[in-house]
């Protein structure tokens, strides 16, 4: 019966392949109505080899030679036919399996039916071809019967024995695969049957019902020797009688949908709480018969207790954090707030909604934007710095925070984010401002003598000169008054020698031309005076900037030499102040107060340390000079020295070496703070007898 070339013999073989789903539903359907799954494979897998072989057979026989199908012959077919050899193979391994003949061939005219059925469901495919591919597919089935019918007789019984053996010995290693895998599971496992007695338990199993024995000892037990059987009375037992607290998992539904979920059974056990989470899951035949139940018991006794542990360990550390006076959040890689305690929220005075999953620089002040980012930037490079922000709250408030950063590392390494913790230091911060305005005022007061000293000469000269000129001034009118009668008198005729006899004895008598001559240096002594006394109070006035000032950016040379001016008039004994001050300074951006009150203080530090007895010719040079993108100044003094058990202790607060109510000891500690605050430097270096230089840094950027 060769087929005629058409489009046909192209699209079977396509259609055999891409419908290989619909072909194994359609045969195990007819195979579940007639009963054949109750004694075949209950893995579907098998199933679908046995459909893929066998339309690789026919899509091999079409490729061929198609016409030997309809050949017959009385002796053994040639198994070089492709549909002759799967039948042949086919026969050999159900044969060996104890498969009858009625039944193979049975289940050989369903599969050829759907087959059939697949090519009318598909008639549009093959198109006028669909006849010719009928007949070459029942050609195929037909081929294949004749070919296991003559296989299956040719099985002597020699072979049949030999088959046979060789299927018990594939059997016994199956089951002792199974028998291995079902020890190994290190969690107590009971296999049940569809009435929920037990057919096999694993040695965990059998502890758990009482029995120490070897694995295996249930399957094995029935051919111990009579009294040496260890789980005698255990086999055919119902699981739940044996077992009775695992009832809750064994009465979970057994329907088609149902799913097994874990649950978990507290049992008492030699006066300890044990916790097994139990799985019992429904065993179903290829059919979709309930066969029996799997049911899995893992002791979870020491996780539950870990989690427990854990669970208080996280609610403590919960409690901390929430009791703890510092804001604390945990920060994304972004700088998204992903964690904040009620401190912080507090802080920001914001409900915790509102602050979780926002980013941090959101709540502050907009000129410390670029410091939190450039913060956040050398977080990820592993560095932890503490930094200083302005959160804005939504009354308008600000809060100085002092934020003490700490990295978040994955187990790869990788950078997750950062820890921070924020102490409020408004309240500190106002103090230091209060401190620092009260030592201004400290240094203001040790500068009160000489103030006054500084403004009551100029003032002298200025009263004594102008006490004279007003002296002076009464003469001259008089004078001035005696020119003018002898001018009238000399209209007049004989009074005029009179009227000059009596000027020129008024001129003798007042000294007139040594008034003339004095005047006009005592009135340019009195405008020194006056210009004296009004450049220093605006020295004055530039030291006593106060912080409210703000930072700008200011002249620094200005600066010395106005603070420069202010020292010498707190000096106890005169000392000489040199100044080096480089031309070439740009303006240094910083609080103007700060600045000239750290200056202040190393000056009168300085001046402190030049005893006038022991060093009668001591000196104090100031030196300013401009070092990359920084302002460097330098003070340096010819005094005493700082011993060197005591230089670690300089810039403690109040340490001092003066006596008491000479001195508080915060000086130096204010210093450091300013030049905390501008990010600058300050070192000293100092040797006992030799004097004491100190060199401050302030960036310019």
């Amino acid at each position: 019966m060769p087929p005629e070339s058409a489009a046909w013999t192209e699209q079977l073989p396509l259609l055999l392949a891409r419908e290989e789903p619909w072909l194994m539903e359609r045969v195990l359907a007819h195979a579940k109505a007639q009963g054949y799954t109750a004694y075949t494979s209950t893995l579907v897998e098998a199933w679908r080899v046995s459909v893929a072989g066998l339309s690789a057979a026919v899509a091999a026989a079409l490729a061929g030679d198609p016409c030997r199908l309809a050949d017959y012959p009385a002796e053994t077919p040639n198994l070089d036919d492709p549909v002759t050899a799967f039948a042949v193979r086919e026969a050999a391994l159900h044969r060996q399996r104890g498969i009858s003949l009625a039944m193979f061939w049975g289940l050989l005219k369903y599969y050829r039916q759907a087959y059939l059925e697949l090519l009318d469901a598909r008639a549009e495919v093959l198109g006028d071809g669909l006849a010719q591919a009928r007949s070459f597919v029942a050609a195929c089935f037909e081929r294949m019967e004749y070919a296991f019918v003559l296989r299956w007789e040719e099985l002597s019984d020699k072979g049949l024995h030999d088959a046979l053996a060789r299927e018990n010995r594939a059997l016994a290693n199956e089951k002792n695969k199974y028998l291995t895998v079902f020890e190994t599971v290190p969690h107590a496992l009971f296999l049940l049957d569809a009435a929920g007695a037990l057919e096999n338990a694993n040695a965990p199993a059998l502890a758990l019902l009482g029995r120490e024995s070897a694995c295996g000892a249930l399957y094995y037990g029935g051919f111990a020797p009579q009294g040496e059987d260890a789980c005698a009375g255990l086999s055919g037992r119902p699981l739940v009688e044996l077992l009775p607290w695992l009832a809750p998992a064994l009465d979970a539904p057994t329907g088609q949908e149902a799913r097994s979920l874990p649950v978990e059974i507290v049992v008492e056990l030699a006066n300890v709480d044990r916790h097994y989470s139990v799985v019992a899951e429904t065993l179903r035949d290829v059919s979709g018969k309930f066969a029996g139940k799997v049911v899995l018991c893992r002791d979870v006794t020491e996780r539950r207790a870990t989690e427990n542990a854990l669970a208080r360990s996280e609610e403590l550390y919960r409690s901390l954090v929430e009791a703890m006076h510092q804001g604390v959040a945990v920060l994304s890689p972004e700088g998204r707030v992903d964690f904040a305690n009620q401190t912080l929220c507090d802080l920001l005075g914001r409900s915790m909604d509102a602050v979780i999953s926002q980013p941090l620089f959101a709540f502050l002040r907009p000129e410390d934007h670029g410091r939190f980012m450039e913060s956040l930037a050398a977080r990820a490079q592993g560095q932890a710095d503490p930094y200083e922000l302005r959160l804005r709250r939504p009354d308008g408030r600000s809060v100085v925070i002092m934020a003490s950063p700490s990295p978040l590392v994955g187990p790869d390494s990788d950078y997750q984010g950062s820890l921070e913790v924020f102490t409020d230091v408004t309240r500190l911060r106002q103090l230091e401002l209060q401190l620092a305005t009260t030592k201004r005022l400290e240094a203001i007061g040790q500068l009160a003598g000489g103030v006054a000293h500084e403004i009551n000469t100029p003032l002298q000269y200025l009263a004594g000169n102008l006490d004279f000129a007003q002296n002076s001034l009464t003469h001259l009118l008089t004078l001035l008054d005696k020119y003018e009668t002898a001018l009238a008198q000399a209209e007049g005729g004989p009074g005029l020698e009179t009227a000059k006899a009596a000027i020129d004895a008024f001129r003798r008598d007042n000294d007139l031309e040594m008034l003339l001559a004095e005047l006009p240096q005592a009135l340019a002594e009195s405008r020194h005076g006056a210009e004296r006394v009004a450049a220093f109070v605006r020295s004055i006035k530039r030291f006593a900037q106060t912080e409210s000032v703000g930072r700008r950016a200011i002249d620094v040379n200005e600066a010395i030499r106005a603070t420069v001016e202010v020292a010498k008039s707190a000096q106890e004994y005169p000392i000489a102040m040199r100044t080096d001050l480089a031309d070439d300074l740009p303006p240094l951006p910083c609080v103007p107060g700060d600045f000239n009150q750290l200056l202040l203080c190393l000056l009168i530090n300085a001046a402190q340390a030049i005893e006038h007895q022991a060093a009668p010719n001591g000196r104090i040079d100031i030196v300013s000079r401009r070092q990359g993108q920084a302002i460097a100044i330098t003070v340096a003094d010819t005094g005493k020295g700082i011993p060197a058990d005591l230089q670690d202790k300089i810039f403690d607060p109040f340490f001092t070496t003066r006596d008491v109510g000479k001195g508080g000891g915060q000086g130096l500690a204010i210093a450091l703070s300013i030049v905390q605050k501008h990010k600058g430097d300050i070192r000293f270096a100092s040797e006992p007898g030799q004097g004491t230089t100190f060199q401050v840094t302030f960036p310019l950027e």
